[in-house]
């Protein structure tokens, strides 16, 4: 249903179910629940255009009211005093490959993770690359040109196994799009860079947790930032972003209206054969039913929590 209102809040209880539906339709809305939690969302969504193509009808995205991504955020990559567009491209990029893997593979199949290692050398090669100074910071195309010509990013297995390189296929620069044309990439292609001009005294003047950020008051004492968007409303036009100053973000709402331009990273899905990776269906609910936690996956867990409490 196109009305829902987000991937995290679209749960249909089985007592609920059972209530309407009698026996059959608790079942079948717990063993829904269950192929939600190893990754079948996307394969429903993919189905139910297929059906309707088979009919005649073409594709339509008509946007839905909100959506998230919070669910494929990986931890925030803190900047170092003007490598905000470093740390989003960073953390964009991790998110897409997340993405793109988890979509073939299932939730939480996907156990690599970017550190703050590569965020540093990855400074150290766009100073030695002109693309960025402490007093201009960086443009994120030139990033991104930056990271693809140097093979992508270096991340990390969640259990200590070889590292591996997370590769840029291309990438998109939407200077203005309209609010539903937003909504609908976002939905449909995962989290983007945001690019905006920020008054530092506005941004976090006292109560910015509960307020939305509408733009700076003073154009004069703008500086550039960039941050990640992984969640939109279409109502209030509202882009809610994990931000890149401390270890939880933090997020907040933006206004769409305080943005500069958006960038949509693509990427090709990992190949987990190639990798060694253990993707299997029965290895994804085995560890679902024993609670097989790693370091990371508690971290980004944890950060899950702390952000739904600030929704």
């Amino acid at each position: 249903n196109d009305a829902m209102p987000s991937t995290s809040a679209n749960a249909i209880t089985a007592g609920t179910a059972g209530e309407v539906g009698g026996a059959k339709a608790a079942m079948d809305v717990m063993l829904g629940g269950v192929a939600t939690d190893i990754g079948a969302t996307y394969w429903f969504l993919e189905m139910k255009d297929w059906i309707g193509e088979l009919m005649g009808s073409p594709r339509q995205y008509r946007p839905m009211e909100s959506w998230s991504w919070i669910d494929i955020m990986g931890r925030p990559i803190g900047q170092n005093k003007g490598s905000c567009v470093l740390s989003a491209c960073l953390m964009c990029l991790e998110a897409q490959h997340r993405l793109a893997f988890e979509r073939r593979h299932g939730s939480d199949t996907f156990p690599y993770a970017i550190p703050r290692e590569t965020a540093a050398d990855l400074l150290e090669t766009c100073k030695k690359a002109g693309v960025w100074t402490r007093k201009e910071g960086a443009n994120v195309g030139k990033v991104l040109e930056v990271m693809q010509r140097n093979g992508g990013a270096v991340a990390w297995h969640e259990e200590g196994l070889e590292h591996c390189k997370l590769q840029i296929k291309s990438w998109e620069r939407l200077p203005s799009p309209s609010s539903s044309s937003l909504a609908r990439i976002m939905r449909t292609e995962g989290p983007l860079i945001g690019s905006l001009d920020v008054v530092r005294a506005d941004y976090y003047a006292p109560g910015w947790q509960t307020r939305v950020y509408t733009g700076g008051s003073g154009k004069k004492k703008a500086v550039g930032h960039a941050l990640v968007c992984m969640e939109y409303r279409l109502d209030g036009e509202l882009i809610r972003v994990v931000d890149n100053h401390n270890w939880q973000g933090p997020v907040r709402w933006i206004s769409k209206t305080a943005f500069r331009s958006f960038t949509q990273i693509k990427v090709e899905p990992l190949d987990a054969g190639a990798l060694g990776i253990e993707v299997s269906w029965r290895r994804r609910l085995l560890r679902m039913l024993w609670r097989e936690e790693t370091f990371w996956w508690r971290q980004r867990r944890t950060l899950n929590k702390v952000w739904n409490k600030h929704h």
